[in-house]
């Protein structure tokens, strides 16, 4: 049993309007062509839609069960109507972007608001790694767009551009303890042993984040290598000190594939992270 967009669109214009003449009006259908509809469902459904009373007619309450369930139909037709619409202006289904999470999320936060005030009616998903299980998640799930520490591609085509240095410091607490903490690599095969750490310490925390390591240095298990930009107000307070005035600079990259074209959300996305054309 089938009822069509049209025969819904007629019960709701009725509905709405009043009169069956005033339906066709707006539907820009002559009056018969209104009724036809109405009689045509009312025989599918084995239902009668109107009541008549007269020269007047009006939904039955079976009918405005049967117009409440249509309209919420109908709704979803205009939706994916709409959906289409911005589709054809250019804007992509999805947008999948994999970043290392020592990246700053402010600039990301800036670009996903940039795509919300746009009206974009892409979905958005932003998976965050760390080390090398970022490239492997961007190979893995062919996703759009990634956001790499130092990057160095063997042939693959790829696109890349230069996103701003990433300043990193070894800090700790001045009665910080002996562990060297260090946020694991997220890559599937250091899941069962992790990856050694940079200072090759014999005591070791492994957290999965950089949020958890701040905390962890704050109150005073270690040291390890953060980014400036988490660290610079316990740096300000006092609360940690950098090693030795150790530190070095990443250069980190946004990278997407030559042979994968970008939609409207991708490029807005870039435009908003401000990355350098040069």
């Amino acid at each position: 049993m089938q009822h069509t967009l049209e025969q819904l669109q007629v019960l709701d214009a009725i509905d709405r309007l009043g009169t069956f003449a005033k339906a066709a009006h707006e539907l820009h259908k002559v009056p018969s062509a209104i009724s036809y509809a109405v009689r045509s469902m009312e025989e599918q459904l084995g239902l009668e839609l109107f009541e008549r009373l007269g020269n007047r007619t009006r939904l039955s309450p079976q009918g405005r069960r049967i117009l409440a369930a249509g309209r919420e139909v109908l709704d979803r037709a205009h939706a994916l109507e709409r959906l289409a619409s911005v589709m054809r202006e250019g804007w992509e289904p999805d947008l999948h972007v994999v970043v290392d999470g020592v990246y700053p999320m402010a600039p990301l936060a800036q670009a996903l608001r940039a795509l919300a005030e746009a009206g974009a009616p892409t979905r958005v998903r932003l998976d965050v790694e760390y080390q090398e299980g970022v490239p492997e998640r961007w190979q893995d799930d062919r996703a759009d767009l990634m956001l790499i520490l130092d990057f160095d591609p063997e042939d693959d085509p790829l696109e890349m551009r230069a996103l701003p240095p990433l300043e990193m410091v070894l800090v700790g607490a001045e009665d910080r303890a002996s562990y060297e903490i260090v946020v694991r690599d997220s890559a599937p095969r250091y899941r069962r042993q992790p990856k050694r750490p940079f200072q090759d310490a014999a005591n070791v925390v492994y957290l999965s984040d950089f949020h958890a390591k701040r905390l962890a240095l704050v109150e005073g298990v270690g040291q390890g290598w953060m980014p400036l930009h988490l660290v610079q107000e316990d740096l300000d307070a006092g609360r940690l000190a950098v090693i030795e005035g150790k530190r070095w600079t990443y250069n980190p990259q946004v990278v997407w594939r030559k042979d994968k074209e970008l939609g409207r959300a991708a490029e807005l996305f870039l435009d908003k992270l401000q990355i350098s054309r040069t």
